[in-house]
């Protein structure tokens, strides 16, 4: 949070981001805690002009805000309307003050206070300050020290004069901008030029870093500070080095227009070269700094070092808006000059969009990498940029553009040697036959994976892509009821991905972990480790990761039959999700809604959840799931007392269980067929008795793959359509199954 690095300090090497802020955040709210116990008063922080605050330190407040209620804190925040855009969610009506333009008594008042050393104010001073600003504080604050400034005003102990007689011949500027540039014209050669010096530095400035632009300039510093054109901070960022600000932003604006253009290039350059040598090691907001004073002075190489640095930092902590930001610059600065630097930074700006799910922006990313390609022909980023092509398909469930891409990739990078995008491209593969469940097909990519990975130059590159390519394996494995196998493995790569502080082989691991436990019906296990995801992938600003997660977290509530925090949670996933969200995930959220309503016997808030996801699983080709939601309405409209219309889309799905859905596996339609079968029951039709006799088979030999006698029990027991199955079988007064079953 300070920008420094201590990422070798053993209290925190490993931690990943998240984790590491958090704990920053939970020591500030600690040290205020502690702060209010000491004086046994309530802390006051006030936080002025918070729209030019990063969003790390807005995070931070926001932070504090949500853990007001045990927090004994003040906090007094002001803003220009501009941050509202950045943080819509805090316009609280009791919390927010609108200022407006001071009325005439509060003016009044402001001029009272300003003049109250004068024994007796003039009527004609007070409403020169009062009609000139128009209710603008400041340019109340600023009128009168120009007056001061001119003498009308006398400054003396222990209370002021003033010329009357001059009020009425005085010419006075009619707008706060030339007031201050009034103001800046009116200061000694040596004073005005220290200021235009500063004004360089920026808003807030160093001594030392203003002796770097001009030896005499710090001389001049103590008059200005009386003059009320800079103030002194307590403490500095840069050790043995005093800390200065402007009075105010406006008043640093107007001082820097005033500049030349050769008279700010260079002090820009030598403001650069001063942070240059003061900021090693130091954080991005320093090296962005830097950035900006070399673009500034001409030296571009330095700007685009600076920035390019900036943005790899602001990624790694997972600062998104701002490594977009000056990433964005460096490569605007590089332009054409190194292909190869402008495409990996091309490369930076499309996986933070892939992590905030921004689609058009990969679209656009993508575009611009392939024309720079086909300007500077590179075989190795041609078979990346096929790769990240790849994975976007398989993100909007294209998996034949996905599988397509895919093999363009994997035949360049064979060509070319490229182990990286060889090995995960054929692990992309992998991944698509295990969808088509051509399980044979995705061991044998696997296997071809990891010897490509074996290739790949770097001890850490190798255990991370390794470890990329092991969680599709332990996803084949669970698939394959080789559960022990598959939790080894994903449990080392999730520590792995702890280890190196890599989110994204973390996120990995854990969906893995918490499909296994769906698997073996672990529905404790299932929700923690999806509640571990959602907050890591929150964490990161991975926004369609975190609400996968949620929908995991969301099934396992279900399956623990906890209807009622089902629907809150899944109403708040269907609020949030992006319009751009996959098709499955708001389908899978919407059928689930259905069904927790018809568990908590309302039919009819069912029946529209569940048409709207048959319908879209329909138009995106998932027959299972489609069908599972029309089942579902079908048992709605048993529920609500119409038999004929539920009978007739019965048998149109039993129709297809006999027709095209034949040769699908028995494991795969065992919900499908049971929630047909309970609409039978309800019809009073026969054909009930013989499907629950089958669904009954189906259920042990599916359990009877389970190796583990515990875990066979546990299945049967935790997963709710199996337990019903069973239930329902017993009752029929067929003999008691095996205990194994």
């Amino acid at each position: 949070l300070s920008g420094l690095d201590f990422a070798d300090s053993p209290t925190v090497k490993g931690l990943d981001p998240r984790s590491l802020r958090d704990q920053a955040f939970a020591a500030v709210r600690g040290y205020l805690q502690a702060l209010a116990a000491q004086g046994g008063a309530l802390p006051v922080l006030i936080v002025e002009d918070l729209h030019w605050a990063d969003d790390g330190s807005l995070d931070l407040l926001q932070h504090l805000l949500a853990h007001a209620a045990e927090l004994p804190l003040a906090l007094v925040m002001t803003a220009r309307p501009p941050l509202l855009a950045r943080r819509p969610d805090w316009v609280a009506p009791d919390a927010t003050v609108q200022l407006s333009p001071l009325a005439t008594a509060d003016s009044d008042a402001l001029a009272a206070a300003l003049l109250q050393r004068i024994a007796a104010v003039p009527p004609k001073l007070t409403e020169l300050i009062v009609g000139r600003a128009e209710g603008n504080p400041y340019y109340m604050e600023e009128l009168v020290r120009r007056l001061i400034d001119d003498g009308v005003i006398a400054v003396a102990e222990p209370h002021w004069t003033v010329q009357a007689e001059r009020l009425d011949s005085l010419r006075l500027p009619t707008t706060l901008i030339g007031l201050l540039q009034a103001r800046l014209d009116a200061l000694p050669a040596g004073e005005r030029q220290a200021a235009r010096q500063a004004s360089i530095v920026g808003h807030v400035f160093w001594d030392d870093a203003l002796q770097a632009l001009d030896a005499k300039a710090p001389q001049a510093l103590p008059a200005l500070q009386d003059a009320a054109f800079v103030k002194a901070h307590d403490s500095s960022d840069f050790e043995g080095t005093p800390e200065r600000q402007f009075d105010h932003h406006l008043l640093h604006q107007v001082t820097y227009d005033t500049l030349l253009r050769a008279e700010r290039k260079l002090g820009h350059g030598a403001a650069a070269r001063w942070l240059q040598e003061r900021t090693q090691g130091r954080g991005a907001e320093f090296l962005a700094m830097t950035g900006e004073h070399a673009e500034r002075a001409g030296e571009t190489a330095l700007a685009i070092d600076c920035f390019e640095q900036a943005g790899s930092q602001a990624q790694a902590r997972f600062a998104n808006a701002a490594a977009i930001a000056w990433t964005q610059r460096a490569i605007d600065l590089l332009g054409e000059a190194d292909p190869k630097r402008r495409f990996d930074m091309l490369t930076q700006l499309e996986k933070i969009a892939d992590t905030l799910g921004d689609r058009s922006i990969q679209d656009a990313l993508h575009d611009e990498m392939a024309a720079l390609l086909e300007r500077h022909p590179d075989d190795a980023r041609q078979a990346e940029l096929r790769f990240s092509l790849a994975i976007l398909a398989e993100r909007r469930d294209d998996g034949a553009a996905s599988e397509r891409l895919s093999r363009e990739a994997l035949a360049l990078a064979e060509r070319c040697g490229a182990a990286r995008w060889a090995a995960m491209s054929l692990a992309n593969l992998a991944w698509l036959k295990f969808l088509r469940q051509d399980y044979a097909g995705a061991r044998a990519h696997i296997d071809a994976s990891l010897v490509w990975v074996d290739h790949i130059e770097g001890e850490a590159k190798r255990a991370e892509y390794r470890g990329m390519v092991l969680i599709v394996s332990a996803m084949l494995s669970t698939e394959q009821d080789r559960f022990d196998e598959a939790l080894h493995t994903l449990r080392s790569v999730l520590a792995l991905g702890q280890d190196m502080g890599k989110a994204r082989l973390q996120l990995g691991a854990l969906n893995g972990l918490v499909k296994a436990a769906q698997a073996l019906g672990r529905w404790d296990e299932a929700a923690a480790w999806s509640e571990q995801a959602a907050n890591l992938a929150r964490s990161i600003g991975a926004a369609p990761t975190a609400a996968t997660a949620d929908s995991h977290l969301g099934l396992a509530t279900m399956a623990r039959g906890e209807h009622v925090a089902a629907i809150a949670l899944h109403e708040r996933l269907l609020a949030g999700l992006r319009d751009d969200a996959t098709p499955n995930l708001r389908a899978a959220v919407l059928h689930r809604l259905g069904v927790s309503h018809l568990a908590l016997g309302d039919a009819a808030s069912a029946r529209p959840y569940l048409d709207r996801a048959a319908q879209l699983y329909q138009s995106i080709d998932e027959s299972i799931p489609a069908c599972l939601s029309a089942a579902h309405v079908a048992l709605s409209e048993v529920r609500l007392g119409r038999p004929v219309e539920a009978l007739f889309m019965l048998d149109a799905l039993l129709g297809r269980l006999d027709g095209d859905l034949a040769t699908r596996s028995a494991r795969e339609t065992i919900e499908l067929r049971w929630t047909c079968q309970q609409v039978l029951v309800a019809l009073g039709d026969g054909r009930a008795g013989p499907l629950l006799e089958q669904l009954h088979a189906d259920v042990r030999a599916t359990a009877a793959e389970r190796t583990d006698a515990a875990d066979r029990d546990r299945l049967i027991q935790a997963i709710p359509d199996f337990r019903d199955i069973v239930a329902a079988y017993r009752r029929r007064g067929a003999a008691p199954p095996p205990s194994n079953a």
